[in-house]
């Protein structure tokens, strides 16, 4: 108990906008999509999405995907890279890159979440490549990075009202938090709308031999609780949302079965907790990555089938042209 006390005391104190007007998480379907890499793809994942997410490769291709919405689907820009700066291995408050080229699109969306990927884990790896100031925040408990991640999120609220945040860290910084701190909570933004985690992988037995493996349960419990606790000390509506891996790659999704069992067992617990708001499935187009093959679900029939199944299960999708 003296834990969550405490924590809730820190969060009591931080400087969070009381007044943000908050991305609405009380929705009347969940959210359901994919994420993307390829604007020409927005289209395959209309059937069985309300929503989709990208990586833009730079700051015009948000535009392009925005522009390329025709289903209105919503938006979740994946945002870290462009705020990330290599040189001193934390983030900047430098959003209006990002402010620019919403605001260029053609088509205007009411509602935009802006998506933090591993940005816990992008900081520990900076200090790992030898970034002393990374380490220094790490240190501090990422002091810094909440702090100017939360400055981002305000200024994007305040630019589209309505707007919101997810911060979805990895399975392996959950791990060395737990290590070092194993009373403590698990770090999350404590100004984000949705929070989760990504572990790709056997659903009972995900992780590395150098970390160990677990249970995905065992990762989301820690995100779960941490979320209660931020929302018990500033109600914004948290939810959690859930990252199911929709590819196949060595050493992560060897086989089909896998990575069917995972995305089932994710579509349960979405079904079981009003308290869980979404599911993205990563990823849809093939990709190559630190010299990785990963072939997207567009490329698995039965991936695509059974999202199929759970969007009509969850009454999601439109109507596309044959």
């Amino acid at each position: 108990m003296d834990k969550y006390i405490a924590f809730v005391l820190v969060i009591l104190l931080s400087p969070v906008d009381i007044q943000a007007s908050y991305f609405n998480t009380d929705r009347p379907q969940k959210i359901i999509g994919s994420f993307l890499n390829e604007v020409e793809h927005i289209d395959e994942i209309a059937k069985f999405s309300n929503a989709f997410a990208f990586s833009p490769k730079n700051i015009d291709e948000i535009t392009r995907y925005l522009d390329a919405n025709v289903y209105k689907m919503l938006p979740v820009i994946s945002i870290s890279k462009f705020l990330f700066d290599p040189e001193t291995g934390l983030y900047r408050n430098d959003p209006y890159g990002i402010i620019d080229a919403i605001e260029m699109s053609a088509v205007r969306h009411r509602e935009i979440l802006f998506l933090l990927d591993e940005p816990l884990w992008t900081i520990r790896k900076a200090c790992r490549e030898g970034k002393p100031k990374a380490c220094h925040d790490i240190e501090n408990r990422y002091a810094d990075t909440l702090s100017t991640l939360r400055s981002v999120g305000r200024l994007l609220r305040q630019q589209f009202p309505g707007a919101g945040v997810i911060h979805i860290e990895a399975w392996a910084e959950l791990v060395l938090q737990k290590q070092a701190y194993p009373d403590e909570l698990a770090i999350m933004l404590d100004d984000a709308e949705y929070l989760g985690f990504d572990c790709y992988g056997n659903f009972y037995f995900c992780g590395s031999p150098e970390l160990g493996y677990y249970s995905q349960i065992e990762y989301g419990s820690g995100v779960w609780d941490t979320m209660q606790a931020l929302e018990s000390a500033n109600p914004i509506g948290r939810k959690f949302f859930l990252v199911p891996g929709g590819f196949l790659a060595d050493k992560l999704f060897d086989d089909v079965e896998t990575l069917l069992d995972q995305l089932y067992q994710y579509a349960y617990l979405l079904s079981q907790r009003k308290e869980i708001g979404g599911l993205g499935m990563f990823l849809w187009s093939d990709v190559i990555e630190e010299g990785r093959f990963f072939v997207g679900a567009r490329n698995i029939q039965p991936i695509v089938d059974l999202m199929t199944l759970i969007a009509q299960f969850f009454g999601v999708g439109n109507k596309v042209s044959p």
